[in-house]
């Protein structure tokens, strides 16, 4: 069962300018853009947030300031405000007014906002007065389900996709500025990711993906756990074999259950064997001889520490040794990576070199 209805697409997705602020001793804010660090604050600041091309931060005056290429926009009293940055957009909420910030713009969501659910690429939110489930993708807002009788299930956010069960118990997925019914029968489980919709049917507990605006059946037997990516989707199967479905083709990776898995993009970092690896796009990558003690990923790039407290990073195909230094912490935006010392300063490691704000 598939079938779809339409909305006006926008202008095609923007790739981001990864930027990373960071603060000295003193908080004052700094920002490292375009390979060159500068100091963005004259004065000390509350808070800050980076991510994909955006800066949010809370100034001197307690105002909310979104830093994006080159300029700065204020957005308003920081009072009663919480605020988070995503690789596209800055989003705000006072009490239950709901604002997103994206390529220069504001647009307001909702002032009785109920819940929301947000990815890097969307926010998906309901309104307290009008029941009716909406997603906020590219400046535009569609309204996806009107519930009006009953209550809409369930519903989540993937990297550029929604699926929600409505109050009749049909399964829909929005992807491409469009809506499809996937089944008329509510599904035992389902994961959002990038391009596609991986679920477990509630009929026959299949895996399936809808991918390419086709179901594909990826296991027939209930599998132990899966994650979906931008165009992957790795899982534990029924007989422990740790599988990925990536760009429409489906690979045994192994014949038993890793240490962890995590998927992210396109990218699935996993532990077998004694050694922490990558898959990313059909493609096996040896990234360490330990388990990591910690990591992070960002647009397909991977930071981690190591055993010996070393900081390391995959870009490019490339693995880097980026600090023998002790660190207090590091924050990963897509190619470029900040680490923080113990003396409150910060370092910004970037294709291959280190920048430093004293």
């Amino acid at each position: 069962m598939l079938c779809c209805c339409s909305f006006t697409a926008p202008a095609g997705d923007e790739v981001p300018n990864f930027v990373q602020g960071y603060s000295d001793f003193r908080n004052f804010l700094f920002v490292f853009e375009n390979g060159v660090p500068r100091q963005l604050e004259q004065q000390a600041v509350r808070s800050f947030k980076s991510n994909g091309s955006i800066i949010g931060y809370a100034n001197s005056a307690n105002d909310l300031i979104a830093y994006y290429k080159g300029q700065k926009f204020k957005l308003g009293d920081m009072t009663a405000t919480t605020y988070n940055v995503t690789q596209s957009f800055l989003f705000y909420q006072r009490d239950q007014l709901l604002n997103v910030f994206q390529n220069g713009e504001t647009t307001q969501l909702t002032f009785f906002m109920q819940d929301m659910k947000v990815s890097d690429s969307l926010i998906a939110f309901r309104d307290l007065n009008v029941d009716i489930l909406r997603v906020y993708k590219d400046g535009k807002v569609h309204d996806l389900e009107m519930t009006l009788v009953g209550e809409l299930q369930v519903y989540q956010v993937g990297e550029n996709t929604v699926g929600y069960v409505n109050n009749t118990g049909f399964f829909r997925a929005y992807m491409d500025n469009q809506v499809y019914d996937l089944d008329n029968v509510a599904p035992e489980s389902f994961d959002p990711g990038g391009n596609l919709v991986a679920y477990v049917d509630g009929l026959y507990n299949y895996l399936k993906v809808f991918y390419n605006k086709k179901i594909l059946v990826l296991e027939q037997l209930f599998p132990q756990s899966y994650q979906s990516g931008v165009d992957v989707v790795a899982y534990i199967a029924a007989d422990n074999s740790f599988k990925v479905f990536t760009n429409g083709k489906l690979l045994k990776v192994e014949s038993y259950i890793p240490d962890f898995y995590k998927v992210r993009d396109r990218s699935v970092v996993f532990f077998f064997n004694n050694k922490f690896q990558l898959m990313l796009d059909g493609q096996r990558f040896i990234l360490d001889e330990f388990l990591p003690q910690s990591y992070q990923m960002s647009e397909n790039n991977i930071a981690w520490m190591d055993i010996n407290n070393r900081l390391h990073i995959f870009t490019e195909g490339k693995s880097w040794e980026v600090s023998m230094e002790v660190i207090t912490g590091y924050q990963l935006n897509g190619n470029t990576l900040k680490y923080d010392l113990p003396d409150g300063t910060s370092r910004i490691w970037f294709k291959g070199k280190i920048f430093g704000n004293n």
